[in-house]
C-alpha cells in the first residue's frame, strides 16, 4: 500500500523537523508532496535530497491555504492520503499506524488524530483547552444539549461536529476517546483516496486561513453517506510558534472567514437537500 503526504509550506521555516521525521518513518513506501509559497526552491529542493526524499514540489502561485491543500490532493497518488503541517514532527510509527487504522476501519473514508503542541526551546509539551477538565465537564453536561448537531451528525455528537447553528462543535470524547468525529485538526488527517477524488476543500478570495476548512472537506463525505473516525492514538507534535496567524489575525478579519465559512456550509448542504 502506498501513501502520499500532502504538505502545504509557508515560508518553510520549520520543514526541516517533518521532513527529518519522515526520513525515520517505519513504514517505507509513501511519496512526499510539498506545496510551496513564499520559499526558496533550491533550499527546499536541497532539504528533501539531504532527508533521502524524492518530494513532488508545486509551487502556489496563487490563492490561499485551502488552494495549496486542493493542489497538493489533486497530485496524490497514493492509496491513503495524509495532510498535515509543515510545522509538526511525525513520531517513526505514524504512517505505519495510519494504515494498520485504515486497514481496521475497512469501511470508513477518513481516520485523523490529534497534535500536542512541544515548545522546541525547552523542549516542553503545552496542555491544549481540550484536555482540561473543566473543558470535558463542560462538553459532557452542557453542550451536548445547548449546541446539538446537524441531524444527519447525531452520531458524530461525541467527536467534532457542525452545530444546528453551523458552528463547529467539540463533543465530550474529544481529544481522548475513539468516536465517530469530523477530523480534530487539519494538520493531522487521513483518508482513504478513492474516497475523496471527488472532494476539495474550500476557495474564497477572503479565505486566508479557512477555519473549518477541514470540517467542510470532511462533511462532503458525510453527505455521500461515508465516515470519519477520530483515534487519539495517532498523534503528531506540533512545534510552537510565536508568530502563529491564528495569534497575530485580526479578529474582525477571523469573524469575517467565519461567517464565509458558514455560507459554504450551507451551501452544501441545501445542494444535498438538507435544511437549514
Amino acid at each position: 500500500m502506498k501513501v502520499s503526504i500532502v504538505i502545504p509550506s509557508k515560508g518553510c521555516v520549520y520543514l526541516k523537523y517533518l521532513l527529518s521525521g519522515l526520513r525515520n518513518q517505519s513504514y517505507k513506501s509513501f511519496e512526499v508532496i510539498i506545496i510551496l509559497k513564499d520559499c526558496d526552491l533550491r533550499l527546499v529542493e536541497d532539504l528533501c535530497h539531504n532527508y533521502s526524499h524524492n518530494c513532488t514540489i508545486i509551487e502556489q502561485k496563487e490563492g490561499y491555504f485551502t488552494r495549496a491543500l486542493n493542489l497538493g490532493k489533486k497530485e496524490a497518488k497514493g492509496d491513503i492520503t495524509i495532510f498535515t503541517d509543515d510545522d509538526v514532527i511525525p513520531p517513526k510509527k505514524w504512517i505505519e499506524r495510519y494504515i494498520i487504522l485504515h486497514s481496521l476501519y475497512k469501511h470508513v473514508a477518513g481516520v485523523c488524530s490529534r497534535d500536542i503542541y512541544i515548545d522546541l526551546q525547552t523542549v516542553r509539551l503545552i496542555p491544549i483547552p481540550d484536555d482540561r477538565p473543566v473543558t470535558r465537564l463542560y462538553r459532557l453536561l452542557i453542550r451536548s444539549w445547548h449546541e446539538p448537531p446537524l441531524p444527519i451528525m447525531r452520531k458524530y455528537r461525541l467527536g467534532v461536529y457542525i452545530t444546528r447553528k453551523l458552528n463547529i462543535a467539540h463533543g465530550f470524547h474529544i481529544p481522548n476517546r475513539t468516536c465517530y468525529s469530523l477530523p480534530f485538526r487539519g494538520a493531522n488527517m487521513s483518508f482513504k483516496t478513492s474516497d475523496i477524488h471527488d472532494t476539495w476543500f474550500p476557495e474564497h478570495e477572503l479565505l486566508k486561513r479557512a477555519p473549518g476548512n477541514e470540517q467542510y472537506f470532511a462533511l462532503q463525505l458525510i453527505l455521500k453517506g461515508l465516515d470519519i473516525i477520530y483515534t487519539p492514538s495517532n498523534p503528531v507534535l506540533h512545534i510552537e510558534r510565536s508568530e502563529s496567524l491564528s495569534r497575530t489575525r485580526h479578529r474582525e478579519e477571523l469573524k469575517t472567514e467565519i461567517e464565509i465559512m458558514k455560507v459554504f456550509y450551507k451551501e452544501l448542504l441545501q445542494r444535498h437537500g438538507v435544511t437549514v
